[in-house]
């Protein structure tokens, strides 16, 4: 569709001439003319300025109009829910923050639509908001349209949640993996923006990978990719890796040896060599470490990005990660941690809304209801 190719160049590109879009989109000028006189009625450009360059009469210049339309994203956590509203330039108008109910799927499904309804009424959303995107807990089946495996927020897991939570918000909404909202995130705007394959590991209350190949996240056929926390660990005991790697795991290492049970005062006993946390760090590395070879040898990523609040704290330790990964694969591995930190799921939410908010031809058909091409 000539119309997308348009208002895409110049939302990348900025303003330009009618002119210059003709010779960037290898289009006649009669027919960009004709395109944007189009998109100019449907309010998805706008004329700003005027074109310094031109020999003759300047002409006036053609902008992508951020504000035709807007996306919120949310980042349902199991302590706190996060949203924001954002124009189709990505830029963020608003944001609301405030604890997640933990009662029943219809108190949950209540918050949301509250949230949404807040932000959708917000005097910088004058216009329509085209599209939801929420990161969650657990594994999302779309398929089978339900979550699984959520257990820091089970009200996520009934039957019929995805349903209902399109039926109280009444918008197109797409729901993922928080995991894969911040591999997504990192790969836009973070750690992952100049690499097309990447893994990125979130080690906080539980454990998640998100894998994305070619720039695309790989969901696999049930949502499972990448749901490596569940795999016993070590090989012939009963205990699971996310046990092992995780806030959890490092509380309880903690409190065995001695000390407080706070990953915090964990992380910086180990900065000074200090005991017990010298020792429960040194173990969680050698856990990280094996874990990161694994990945490496199976998907040979350009880059492993480690983030989540314990992945986060690792960031003194990655040469002796780094180290121990090239001594187990056999090769160098680019092991870095995220950019974004906390917000990674919330910018890989948005993201997630903006690219089918950004389809001119639904757009033009009739609005955010319209079925995306």
């Amino acid at each position: 569709m000539r119309e997308q190719s348009v208002v895409d160049l110049l939302r990348v590109e900025g303003p330009m001439s009618r002119a210059e879009i003709a010779r960037r989109c290898s289009v006649s000028k009669p027919t960009v003319s004709l395109i944007v006189e189009h998109l100019l009625r449907a309010d998805l450009v706008i004329e700003r300025g005027h074109d310094a360059s031109s020999n003759g009469r300047p002409g006036r210049l053609v902008a992508f109009n951020g504000d035709a339309g807007y996306v919120i994203g949310l980042d349902v956590g199991g302590t706190t829910t996060r949203a924001v509203l954002a124009n189709l330039e990505g830029r963020v108008l608003r944001t609301i923050r405030e604890p997640t109910e933990h009662g029943s799927p219809d108190t949950l499904i209540a918050q949301i639509a509250r949230i949404v309804g807040a932000l959708a009424v917000a005097p910088h959303a004058a216009r329509q908001v085209l599209e939801v995107a929420i990161g969650t807990p657990g594994v999302v089946d779309h398929a089978r349209r339900r979550i699984a495996i959520a257990p820091n927020l089970v009200a996520l897991e009934a039957d019929d949640v995805l349903d209902r939570l399109e039926q109280a918000l009444g918008l197109p909404l797409t729901v993922l993996n928080d995991v894969n909202a911040a591999t997504i995130g990192e790969l836009r705007e973070g750690a992952g923006a100049n690499v097309d394959d990447l893994v990125y590991v979130s080690i906080g209350t539980g454990l998640g990978f998100g894998i994305a190949i070619g720039r695309r996240v790989h969901n696999g056929i049930g949502g499972r990719a990448g749901e490596l926390g569940l795999l016993p660990y070590p090989a012939g005991t009963e205990g699971t890796l996310e046990e092992r790697l995780s806030g959890a795991g490092v509380r309880r290492r903690h409190l065995r040896a001695g000390g407080s049970g706070n990953p915090e005062d964990a992380f910086r006993e180990a900065q000074t060599g200090i005991e017990p946390g010298a020792g429960v760090v040194a173990t969680l590395l050698a856990d990280l470490s094996w874990t990161l070879t694994l990945v490496a040898t199976l998907l040979d990523p350009q880059r492993i990005v480690i983030g989540g609040g314990i992945g986060l704290r690792c960031a003194p330790h990655l040469d002796t990660i780094r180290a121990a990964v090239a001594r187990s694969a056999g090769f160098h591995v680019d092991v870095v941690v995220a950019d974004l930190g906390d917000d990674a799921g919330l910018v890989g939410a948005v993201a997630s809304a903006l690219e089918p908010a950004r389809s001119v031809e639904r757009l033009l058909r009739g609005g955010p209801m319209a079925p995306t091409p």
